[in-house]
């Protein structure tokens, strides 16, 4: 653990707001440890889950993780998602 203070820009830069579209599925994250990728991702209603691929989320089946975006499957649509900017 770290002993040394906060600067500003490191504050600053830790609590950027970027505004999301909340009434759509968001990915909110990209992960990696030893069993591969997962993403945090947030849905319409707010519930955030960690999936792995393969996995089945209230936004669909998880496709695809890469390190630059998610790809979900809810019925016959796709849709990719990536981090916000």
């Amino acid at each position: 653990m770290s002993t040394t203070a906060t600067t500003a820009a490191t504050a600053q830069n830790a609590t950027e707001t970027v505004p999301l579209d909340l009434t759509q599925p968001q990915l909110l994250g990209l992960f990696e440890d030893t069993g591969g990728l997962r993403a945090m991702l947030r849905s319409a209603d707010g519930t955030v889950v960690m999936a792995n691929p393969e996995d089945v989320t209230p936004m669909g089946d998880v496709m695809e993780i890469s390190e630059t975006y998610v790809l979900l499957r809810n019925g016959r649509t796709i849709s990719r998602l990536t981090l916000p900017e």
